[in-house]
């Protein structure tokens, strides 16, 4: 059951000398804060992530209930505690660490629609943003945000990151965004701040590695007079880093200024995390789409002894309306801002211009990407493989045996059951990915998904089937390239997903105990920053780690010698030749072998054409 889209109902009660608001979602009570925030001389409240998620959680399904806040109530919120830091007088900064594509029907419908999203999403004054790889995986994206950086008043910080443009008929290399911002608060304190990356790849993009973008000149340079404090927002997680990619700055400043407070805010691993690097410093991650606010707070060093520890705290709040109004004791009658709802309204507009609340059927089932292992009939995998693909999947020119081979991240999020939209569709599959087949013998392509599996996944950027045509020698090269450059961003990757995020099964409160609590089910956040993170205690999530990185749909019944054609998501072309190659070392397979297949049909329609066919009545 899904509601409309800022529908939320309220109703005025008590709470100790205050009026403020308890709040329903389709008649289920939100659960409260029970604890102030814990101000202190310098606060931040970080986002990261969105990936396009403005209009909030709409299904019923908890925990989606927590987080039914729109774009429009975080503009409210983020207002009032503006006003509440200046009543205080101490610093609230508001930063977002990237990736706003990709994700909902708002940025993944149309071209059109990601523009105006952007425009939606500039419409709250940050006072740092960074750039996050999904504005990297294409060049349009990032030529975007260099074209319109007036809308971000200086504050769109990329330290290492390069955009090639034509400038007087040449094409040149230049930041997409500011390098570094130095600035006064309203406090009249001194910020130097920076936004970094890890070093990925993009078309006609340069993504400098942070361990050396801190040798550069201009960083030794913007590093060189102390700050208050530095602020440091990036697309990169803040655990469990060899390669060091947050700890190479931090270092780097660390040499400079022992004391000085360094305020890390990161993102990518769409976890919430919090971590301190000494006791001069704190390194937070607010999780993902729109779920989270991060409420962050230190002091600052004591004049008379800079080394003494500081007084840090950091606060995970839930993003809905209720929490919102907690924070800022305001009521339904006081808590909209003249910006929020003017945001709310226009996010409103342009869903139906882009007729994303359309429904396409009526999904009979919950399906879970994370709460379920895979292979469960449950989980959204194995409805794609078993039922999707070979529904809606076929080229009329092939009608032989086939088998279809991608990675399982091209599917982001969980499927509710009840009202499947086109929003629905593309919050589970955002990414206009297409497809090529080449034949092969079946007993070597039913080992190519075991071998990506057990290789892992490579975090490839994304490219197009424009590419099909390279020479082998040529790709070899790229891929080799690639690959070692990945291997250890994968292990990063790997430790952050079995270290952090949601409780396994085995370690989670009786369901029963819980309710009888009176909780929901919602985040609960293992980090290790002192105290309790999250604002309002929680059901965990169920969440089981025997998942996979590759699926392939039911392999057809072939001898080993029998040729079948191997069908592959574009994105996964790399790995997938990573594979074949170290199945059979003489392959020379490459992009001038593959061909495609079923022109016209991408990943981001399979869903609705599906529910059209399987979903109604």
């Amino acid at each position: 059951m899904k509601t409309s889209w800022v529908h939320v109902a309220l109703a005025a009660v008590s709470f100790g000398p205050q009026i403020i608001a308890t709040a329903t979602f389709n008649g289920l009570e939100l659960p409260w804060p029970t604890r102030d925030l814990e101000w202190k001389d310098v606060n931040v409240l970080s986002i990261s992530d969105s990936h396009g998620w403005l209009l909030g959680h709409q299904h019923s399904t908890w925990p989606e209930p927590n987080y039914s806040g729109d774009y429009g109530a975080l503009a409210s919120f983020i207002t009032h505690m503006r006003a509440i830091a200046r009543e205080k007088g101490v610093d609230l900064l508001v930063v977002d660490a990237g990736d706003h594509h990709d994700g909902s029907g708002l940025v993944s419908s149309s071209k059109d629609g990601a523009t105006k999203t952007d425009e939606i999403f500039s419409m709250i004054h940050f006072d740092v943003l960074a750039i996050g790889n999904h504005e990297l995986y294409e060049y349009g994206p990032a030529k975007e945000v260099y074209d319109h950086q007036d809308r971000y008043h200086g504050r769109y910080i990329t330290s290492n990151t390069n955009i090639t443009v034509e400038k007087d008929g040449e094409w040149v290399s230049k930041p997409i965004g500011e390098r570094y911002v130095k600035f006064r608060t309203e406090t009249g304190r001194q910020v130097t701040a920076f936004g970094v990356i890890f070093n990925s790849q993009g078309a006609n993009l340069t993504i400098q590695p942070p361990s050396a973008m801190v040798k550069e000149q201009w960083f030794l340079e913007a590093i060189e007079s102390p700050p208050d404090y530095f602020l440091l927002v990036g697309h990169m997680p803040v655990r469990n880093d060899p390669s060091a990619q947050w700890h190479s700055v931090f270092k780097a400043i660390r040499k400079k200024h022992p004391h000085i407070p360094i305020l890390i805010f990161g993102g990518h691993d769409h976890t919430r995390d919090c971590r301190q690097y000494d006791d001069h410093s704190i390194a937070v991650v607010p999780g993902r789409y729109l779920e989270t606010v991060a409420f962050t707070s230190t002091s600052l060093p004591d004049a008379k002894d800079p080394s003494l520890p500081l007084n840090l705290a950091r606060r995970f709040i839930d993003a809905n309306r209720h929490s919102y109004m907690y924070h800022t004791r305001t009521t339904p009658e006081t808590f909209d801002t003249t910006l929020g709802h003017r945001i709310s309204t226009y996010l409103l507009d342009l869903a139906s211009s882009l007729n994303i609340s359309d429904s396409l059927g009526t999904a009979p089932h919950d399906l879970f990407l994370s709460r379920v292992p895979a292979g469960h009939p449950n989980h959204v995998n194995t409805v794609w493989t078993e039922q999707v693909i070979p529904t809606v999947l076929r080229d009329p020119k092939r009608i032989g045996k086939k088998v279809v081979m991608m990675n399982a991240g091209s599917l982001r999020f969980d499927l509710f059951r009840g009202e499947f939209n086109r929003n629905d569709e593309l919050t589970i599959s955002p990414f206009a990915s297409a497809f090529a087949y080449t034949r092969m013998k079946a007993g070597l392509a039913r080992q190519i998904t075991l071998q990506m599996n057990l290789n892992g996944a490579t975090k490839f950027a994304p490219f197009s089937m424009d590419t099909i045509g390279r020479t082998v020698k040529e790709e070899d090269q790229r891929v080799e390239r690639i690959y070692r450059k990945n291997l250890r961003d994968q292990w990063v990757e790997f430790e952050m997903r079995s270290a952090s995020g949601p409780l396994k099964l085995s370690e989670q409160m009786p369901f029963s105990s819980a309710v009888s609590k009176g909780l929901t089910m919602g985040y609960v956040t293992r980090d290790s920053c002192p105290g309790i993170g999250d604002d309002v205690e929680h059901i965990p999530v169920p969440y089981s780690n025997a998942q996979v990185d590759f699926i392939q749909s039911p392999f057809p019944d072939a001898h080993d010698d029998e040729l079948v054609d191997v069908v592959v998501m574009d994105f996964t072309l790399d790995d997938f030749f990573i594979a074949v190659k170290m199945l059979d070392p003489l392959s020379n397979l490459g992009f001038e072998d593959m061909k495609p297949y079923a022109e016209g049909i991408s990943v981001n329609v399979m869903w609705g054409l599906y529910a059209s066919q399987a979903w109604q009545g």
